[in-house]
């Protein structure tokens, strides 16, 4: 390519973003290949042109190029993937963790780990899981909960780690404090990576409170700082042989935050801190895996340790912006969720097709202590979750096949006497026009549990016993098509979940749920180019309307539905370009999300958020790599969070290092 075309392409991207993306197609190793293959949307190995779903696929290579140090940092550029956070980097505030929103579902994504799920409490973590020790991400967009179950409304990312490891140091450093390390080294049949990650002080992370909470008096007018925040990962996997392995996780991060006043109400009191906070998560992930044939089975040990310290300045109840910063009174939530399980599943193949059928136990377990100074509280629950999964694939011809894919979940009653019984079905029918143009169509239901913290509640959040389960139906229509060094993708859904478990922070900080009706129609769109082994491009195009119907129970405890309202954003855009020439590769990732509406009344519209980033790699030898990443290039001011706190990026911020091979 000659120097003024690539001058052209790259300022497309950068001024306009128009047909230049990459970060989410395929990885150099494949710059030929429209059509990878996966295992997460069917529960079995298939590719792309034979997979009835919207996916996408993030190689090593790819996660490497967006110069992301978490998979929730790297997501933010894919199509249909809305990212909310409660700070920016990595930070996340206990409960309140980052979300991978899909398709406007805020609560409706299962994540995976080696095809273990992960979350607990309707929390999974993915800032704190590193980049370095995943091979490759798959996402599937859309409800997946008749193949995958309960947190899978919106859809389903499947983490898949490394096998073998590169021998490799790593270290990096950037502005606000950041440093990231990482090394990984093989030895025989064990692998393992370590991975650390700072971020420093921060001011400045949210917009002022509005107004006085209701349940705990603190004033309004206060705002977030970070004074640190800090990540530590290590993933370990050895292989038994080629049909079994085991791996582990532990992870530890350790966020700062310090709440201060404007002075709104009283100006003496300005800038003084109103409270501080740690909140710190201890995570183990264990899980043995075992696939022969057509066989597999996956057992699993989860275990999160969760603790928020506050230390609070004392309130005077009548007039909160009196608070006494130098009278601090101390207390402890702490919550240890573990979650034991095992899957298993066989296909059986015959003449016009397969039969795949499978089973899922989890015995899902929380304990939870409250310590306010000489008071100290334990709550314990529990819940045994059984599914019986299976689907019927079936060749009508050689071009045209269908699935009927079923679930049936139940779960034996938990503390306050909560039963659930689901049976949940799917339909998919797809048809090959060619070999590189498929179409299909897929109607299906999906099925949430509430979590023991929306149930139960602890430490500011207010727990709701009789929540009911969320139901939902969804539809979709897609389209996919290869075209030599091209690659279409269109997907056409509708969605509406009744009961959907809603957050209501009218009395922020203190959260309680509800259940609420939420709906939404959308498009996306997705293109790749992949010119030449040193040149790709990407585009996505999202255009959706997410809509909330709010549950309200009156003075007589009867509940009505409000009127419907937008939340969350419709129009989408995510778009870049990598490019490599000779030891040098660049990669720009740009993503859009405009019209955006807050969720919580009176439903205003946001600014629209745009995110962006430039990588540069230089591979000086076999052995070592330099390179610099630059993240919001344009250092723009956005809301991350749609409810009713604002909470902010981080400005322009950079990260150089070196990698080191051996």
């Amino acid at each position: 390519m000659s120097r003024k075309k690539l001058a052209t392409a790259i300022a497309c991207a950068v001024f306009t973003g128009a047909a230049c993306v990459s970060g989410g197609g395929v990885s150099a190793a494949e710059v030929y290949e429209l059509n990878p293959v996966l295992v997460t949307a069917q529960r079995s190995v298939t590719k792309d042109m034979e997979t009835p779903a919207a996916i996408e696929v993030l190689h090593a290579d790819d996660l490497q190029k967006t110069g992301a140090t978490s998979v929730q940092e790297a997501l933010k550029f894919s199509t249909g993937i809305i990212t909310h956070g409660q700070g920016p980097r990595n930070i996340s505030q206990g409960t309140m963790t980052s979300k991978a929103v899909i398709r406007g579902v805020e609560k409706g994504t299962l994540v995976l780990v080696d095809g273990v799920p992960i979350n607990q409490g309707g929390r999974y973590n993915l800032e704190d899981i590193p980049v370095e020790s995943i091979d490759r991400v798959e996402v599937v967009r859309g409800g997946g909960a008749v193949l995958y179950g309960s947190e899978a409304n919106g859809g389903v990312i499947n983490i898949i780690t490394k096998g073998k490891r590169a021998n490799m140091v790593k270290a990096g450093f950037g502005n606000y404090g950041i440093q990231n390390y990482a090394a990984s080294f093989q030895a025989g049949k064990l692998g393992f990576t370590a991975t650390y990650d700072h971020t420093g002080k921060i001011d400045h992370i949210s917009a002022p409170t509005e107004t006085t909470s209701k349940r705990s008096g603190a004033p309004r007018g206060l705002y977030y700082n970070i004074k640190r925040g800090e990540h530590a990962n290590f993933n370990a996997r050895y292989d038994f042989n080629d049909d079994l392995y085991v791996t582990h996780t532990y992870g530890r991060n350790s966020d700062h935050y310090v709440y201060k006043y404007t002075g709104i109400d009283n100006p003496d009191n300005a800038g003084k801190e109103y409270k501080n906070v740690i909140h710190s998560t201890e995570e183990n992930l264990t899980a043995l895996h075992y696939t022969k044939n057509n066989f597999s089975v996956n057992a699993f040990y989860n275990r999160r340790d969760q603790e928020t310290e506050n230390a609070s300045a004392k309130i005077n109840k009548k007039f909160p912006q009196n608070f006494d910063s130098s009278s601090i009174s101390h207390d402890k939530t702490s919550y240890l969720d573990q979650t034991v399980g095992i899957n298993f599943q066989n296909r059986w193949n015959f003449h016009k097709g397969s039969f795949m059928l499978g089973y899922e136990f989890q015995r899902d377990m929380q304990d939870k202590t409250i310590n306010k100074g000489t008071s100290v509280t334990g709550n314990f629950y529990s819940r045994n979750a059984h599914s019986l999964f299976g689907q019927v694939a079936y060749d009508f011809t050689q071009a045209t096949q269908a699935n009927l894919n079923f679930r049936q979940t139940w779960t034996e009653a938990d503390d306050a006497g909560n039963k659930y019984d689901k049976f949940t079905p799917e339909f998919v029918l797809m048809h090959h026009l060619d070999e590189s143009t498929m179409v299909y169509g897929k109607v299906g239901q999906s099925f949430m549990l509430p979590t023991f913290t929306q149930l139960y509640g602890g430490g500011n959040i207010v727990g709701v016993p009789d929540l009911k389960p969320e139901k939902g139906m969804h539809y979709e229509l897609g389209a996919k098509k290869s075209i030599g060094k091209n690659a279409y993708r269109v997907a056409l859904y509708s969605y509406k979940i009744e009961d959907f478990i809603d957050a209501d922070t009218k009395d922020w900080p203190e959260v309680s749920y509800k259940n609420s009706d939420v709906k939404n129609t959308g498009i996306e769109i997705d293109w790749t180019r992949n010119q030449n082994e040193n040149l790709s491009y990407r585009l996505g195009l999202t255009y959706s309307h997410p809509q909330k119907q709010e549950g309200k129970i009156d003075k007589h405890g009867v509940e009505t539905k409000g009127e419907w309202h937008d939340y969350y954003g419709k129009l989408g855009f995510n778009a870049g370009i990598d490019y490599t020439r000779g030891k040098l590769t660049t990669a720009f990732h740009i993503s859009y999300l405009g019209d955006r509406t807050r969720d919580a009344s009176p439903y205003a519209s946001m600014k629209a958020q745009l995110f962006s980033d430039i990588n540069f790699s230089y591979q000086a030898n076999d052995n070592a790599r330099f390179f610099l990443n630059i993240d919001n290039l344009f250092n723009r001011h956005d809301i991350i969070s749609t409810s009713t706190s604002s909470f902010y990026n981080l400005g322009r911020n950079f990260m150089a290092g070196v990698e080191y091979k051996f």
